[in-house]
């Protein structure tokens, strides 16, 4: 029914007795219905009246996924490092874009998000908040709102797990730097320098990917005279892979009736 747009967005579903008619069941199992599609953001119910098909972007998708996602760090240490390669791969592309794209005005925005960022020096957790608000700013640059919503996310989780890492003497100067050498080299519209900068960055904040760096160059030929083995090294061989086979889903599927409210009827 919703696939079908037989409701729009921000319209009211049929109340429950058009329900319980139109697919043979009890107000029970409608109620069950109603609720698990609550649980997962599609709609709102009101108590005395019809519930309403919320309207769906990428922000509050991954907001419902925020709790499954948590646990599953929480479970198993080993998912932190793929969600950090998944951030270095996601980032590296975000800059490569900016470095591109960057408007005066997006500039603009760069600028000030890394001056709030100088102003919370010695306030932790404002410091990290600006930390993350000065990458999503980055995201924003592809004017595509997918982006956006992930870098978000995922920035959010992986300082959630590490909240230590701007805590160390001497670090908040050092991300400053780190961030104004990724800002100039999109202000002078170099993507290949400022993926080099955001990727020495992630490289230095977290020690695992610089192992992993150090491997590489052990392993490596020599790059030639003038470029660094980082550069010419992918992000998939710097980060940790994930194991081959099939990832447990996050959240169990929706009962029968609920997946019959969502179903295109063809």
């Amino acid at each position: 029914m919703i696939e079908a747009r037989e409701v729009e967005r921000g319209g009211l579903l049929p109340s429950e007795r058009d329900l319980m008619r139109r697919f043979g069941v009890g107000r029970p199992a409608v109620r069950e219905a109603l609720q698990a599609l609550e649980r997962m953001g599609l709609i709102e119910i009101r108590h005395g009246g019809r519930a309403r098909l919320l309207p769906m972007d990428a922000r509050r998708i991954l907001e419902r996924l925020d709790l499954s996602v948590r646990h599953l760090l929480l479970s198993n240490p080993e998912n932190q490092g793929y969600l950090r390669e998944a951030r270095l791969m996601f980032e590296a592309a975000m800059v490569r874009i900016a470095a591109a794209k960057a408007t005066a005005a997006d500039l603009e925005r760069l600028h000030r998000a890394l001056s709030q960022q100088e102003s919370a020096r010695g306030d932790a957790a404002r410091f990290i908040q600006c930390d993350i608000a000065f990458h999503v700013a980055i995201a924003e640059i592809a004017g595509n709102p997918v982006f956006t919503a992930v870098a978000q996310s995922l920035l959010q989780w992986l300082f959630e797990f590490r909240p230590r890492l701007l805590r160390a003497p001497n670090t908040e100067q050092l991300t400053l730097k780190e961030h104004r050498d990724i800002l100039e080299a999109i202000q002078a519209h170099d993507p290949e320098g400022a993926a080099f900068a955001l990727r020495a960055h992630l490289l230095r904040t977290h020690p695992l990917y610089a192992r992993r760096s150090e491997l590489l160059e052990r392993r490596s030929p020599a790059p030639p005279p003038g470029v660094s083995a980082e550069t010419e090294a992918s992000e998939s061989e710097i980060a940790p892979r994930a194991p081959a086979g099939r990832r447990r889903p996050l959240a169990p599927p929706p009962g029968p009736l609920a997946a019959g409210l969502a179903r295109v009827e063809s």
